[in-house]
């Protein structure tokens, strides 16, 4: 991809007050766009931290003392509050580890499921829905998981798997999307766009897949590899990533010239307010819409604008 698009994006706030030095576990995009983290509390517990674009605080509670470690945080309706683990054990057919808690907003363990190992990602939607995708291990299987008898089949054979608020699968569409020669091995991106749209991003041939209810789906042969999120619109997609360089932003169009290909419209370069590039840490898509976040400081940038500025130029 020859063509670069610069685009300054400034810094949308900074956790470092809000972790106080603390070590932050987990980083979850909610809906809504506000921002979870998991602060490492030590022996008094750890603390997750929300902000929202308009607060000048973060609100906080604590977790009770002794819980578990947790990769990913998201919101649930009634002031609910999701964390999972990305590692479950297979312990017995009536027995399975419990890697995700149900909070309330005051720390209150509410219930505990099992949501499967080798969990990539989590993102909810508004009115409930748990989408969880999975690496290799979810889907072949590890610790205990994958044995070769149907008690210990992994919940994420699948790749990517609907959930939920209580934790009891639903229909996904994800295998019908694929077709029967396709399947995910390592769910690479995911991008929960509403609860009327879900992308993936998955390996080995690395498609760009998007599932709609009552809608057949669309899958798109993708010439990027090893890109780690997407974000999404009707008619572009962002890949943020890649095998060479995790960083690399990479712009392309979703339909050219009627096929259904992508077509490559620029590298995207994002600074900010210093001039600076942009070295993100994580990166996750919601909808149109890509977070990053390096070390504490979090960006948010409208993919509208970079194909309006791309479109411009």
């Amino acid at each position: 991809m020859k063509r670069t698009l610069t685009a300054e994006v400034h810094t949308r706030v900074d956790a470092a007050e809000a972790l106080a030095g603390r070590k932050a576990k987990a980083w979850g995009v909610a809906p809504d766009h506000t921002l979870w983290w998991l602060a490492d509390g030590g022996r008094e517990g750890d603390e997750v931290l929300h902000h929202a674009e308009d607060w000048d605080t973060w609100e906080r509670f604590a977790l009770p003392r002794g819980a578990p470690d947790f990769d990913f945080v998201q919101p649930l309706p009634g002031d609910e509050v999701l964390l999972v683990n990305a590692r479950c054990s297979f312990r017995s057919e009536k027995e399975h580890e419990r890697n995700a808690w149900v909070c309330s907003r005051e720390g209150t363990l509410l219930r505990a499921m099992t949501l499967g190992d080798g969990i990539a990602d989590v993102q909810t939607t508004a009115d409930g829905q748990v989408w969880v995708s999975y690496f290799d291990e979810g889907v072949i299987g590890n610790r205990g998981w994958g044995r070769g008898d149907a008690a210990s089949t992994p919940i994420g054979a699948d790749g990517l798997v609907r959930f939920d608020a209580l934790g009891q699968r639903q229909e996904s569409g994800v295998s019908m999307a694929l077709g029967l020669e396709e399947i995910i091995v390592d769910c690479y991106a995911l991008n929960v766009a509403s609860e009327q749209e879900t992308w993936f991003y998955s390996y080995t041939d690395f498609p760009l897949v998007r599932l709609r209810p009552g809608r057949p789906s669309t899958v798109w042969a993708s010439p990027v590899r090893g890109a780690h999120a997407i974000v999404v619109s009707d008619t572009h997609v962002l890949f943020g990533g890649g095998y060479e360089d995790r960083c690399e932003l990479q712009l392309f169009s979703l339909y050219d010239k009627g096929h259904q290909r992508l077509g490559p419209v620029a590298r995207v370069v994002l600074t900010d307010e210093t001039g600076r590039p942009w070295q993100p840490t994580r990166l996750e898509g919601r909808g149109a819409w890509l977070h990053g976040a390096e070390g504490t400081r979090h960006f948010r940038v409208d993919l509208m604008a970079l194909i309006a500025r791309a479109a411009a130029t």
